[in-house]
């Protein structure tokens, strides 16, 4: 076998198995072979329902034998909204699809297995008889639908109210004899509940003890961390873009209530104070001197703001919670820094900075650079103007996607692997997290958010020069 890259093993692990699953003459790494958009999205998409609508990820024909390849080919909540978002110019219909899909699968009941509860929009929607599912049930005890992520309701209420804006009469369309006003009232109570719940924030507390922990998309055990790489491992977690998209979704929900014919028990004027509440919670408690903190968590029982340098700070900027003047200080301090080779590497953003002790170049949200949380940071640093950094952030992510024969879910931040593109896995034993940790596998290398960001880049007038 050959090397694997011993970069990614901290002081003080212990490697319990590395496998080579990617071989270096695998077609993902000939560039020619690279499908167009429409290809990639139709290999990625699916039905759930009468709904056609992108899926999480799909996976190519040379890649079925692959270990652990098309672990995501089905439907998401945060990634279907995301992808739907990023194509929703050249494809209106595809997010109208994708919000109907989530309102028919929205939650009703209280189900701590499932995680569901009432106005929750799903993560993942699985048919039962996916082998996939069946070994997430067999091994944690979900049952599907799946709802366990804070934010998918959040961005369902943000696409309704875009979509509202040039077609209002939208919310009187019913699923399954119910309008949208109601699915969107219903979403917004469940917000309200976990934001009284949560103190003031939605929080990752999780009803299954083997659910996800940290129900935002950066979902992985290790991803919230101090600046010093100590891991906030205890449930509860909230994350600083949660804030953000909390925001959105309060605001969202004021116009569609406002738009609504049926009168709901929550005004848009409470809405909007809501959010402005949430801000201020932003503002006053999550600033630490020179930029925002990634997260709050719990570690040895204490909770405390988790200031780890990280990608979530700058998804800030593709908000309106920093919009108004009073705000200006701190949108410049993330423009003048997103170009700083702590965060942005040969790849892209880093998910982590790598001068923190816990960062690894193809840590799965540790390190590793995401085409999609460039794209998101983009469309942020466009909404201010900073078009010169954008075009900085946009050029290595465009130009990893380019080098590829696929569309990979995230690219190492490093040169130690062809193209980016980690071929291992690699799991050790974590004594911070005193278990087993994977800390290295080949990303999915059909993944739908890389589509939608690659077409909106090239869309948006992002090229590679030369």
């Amino acid at each position: 076998m050959s090397n694997f890259p011993m970069v990614d093993i901290l002081p003080g692990e212990r490697i319990i198995s590395a496998e080579e699953v990617l071989s270096p003459t695998d077609p993902v790494f000939n560039s020619r072979l690279r499908p167009d958009i429409d290809t990639a999205l139709h290999l990625s998409s699916g039905k759930v329902g009468k709904w056609r609508v992108p899926f999480a990820s799909g996976t190519f024909d040379f890649h079925i034998d692959i270990k652990d390849q098309g672990l995501f080919t089905c439907f998401f909540g945060r990634d279907s909204l995301v992808i739907s978002a990023l194509l929703s110019e050249s494809n209106p219909a595809l997010r109208i699809q994708t919000v109907c899909a989530l309102a028919e699968n929205q939650g009703r009941n209280w189900d701590s297995a499932s995680e569901e509860e009432p106005g929750r929009i799903p993560h993942e929607v699985r048919n039962p008889d996916d082998p996939q599912a069946q070994k997430i049930m067999n091994e944690s005890g979900w049952r599907f639908p799946y709802y366990g992520s804070v934010d998918s309701t959040l961005l369902w209420l943000t696409a309704l109210e875009e979509i509202t804006r040039s077609n209002p009469e939208f919310l009187d369309f019913e699923i399954e004899g119910v309008s949208l006003s109601l699915h969107a009232e219903g979403a917004t109570n469940w917000i309200l509940q976990r934001l009284e719940d949560g103190g003031g924030y939605i929080r990752s507390d999780r009803a299954n003890p083997k659910g996800i922990l940290n129900q935002v998309w950066k979902d992985s055990g290790d991803s919230y961390l101090t600046y010093l790489g100590q891991v906030a491992i205890e449930s509860g977690n909230t994350s600083v873009e949660t804030i953000a998209q909390s925001y959105d979704a309060l605001l969202a929900a004021a116009q569609l209530a406002k738009l609504s014919h049926n009168r709901w028990k929550i005004t848009p004027n409470e809405l909007t104070s809501l959010a402005q509440g949430v801000k201020e919670n932003l503002l006053e408690h999550w600033w630490i001197g020179d930029r925002f903190a990634m997260g709050l968590g719990k570690i040895a029982g204490q909770e405390v703001l988790l200031g780890a340098v990280s990608s979530n700070q700058w998804r800030l900027l593709d908000s309106a919670i920093l919009s108004a003047p009073d705000c200006a200080l701190y949108v410049k301090q993330l423009v003048d820094t997103v170009c700083d080779p702590e965060i942005l590497g040969p790849q892209g953003i880093r998910t982590l900075g790598k001068s923190n002790p816990r960062y690894r170049p193809a840590g799965y949200h540790t390190g590793s650079s995401w085409p999609v949380d460039a794209a998101i940071i983009v469309k942020g640093l466009l909404r201010y103007g900073a078009r010169r950094e954008a075009i900085e952030v946009a050029a290595p992510t465009i130009s990893a996607i380019e080098a590829v024969g696929g569309y990979p879910e995230l690219f190492r931040s490093d040169d130690s692997e062809i193209s980016g593109v980690s071929r291992f896995i690699i799991d050790v034993w974590d004594p911070m997290l005193s278990s087993i940790n994977r800390v290295c596998q080949p990303p999915q290398l059909l993944q739908g958010w890389t589509i939608a960001a690659y077409h909106w880049f090239r869309s948006n007038g992002f090229y590679v020069k030369g």
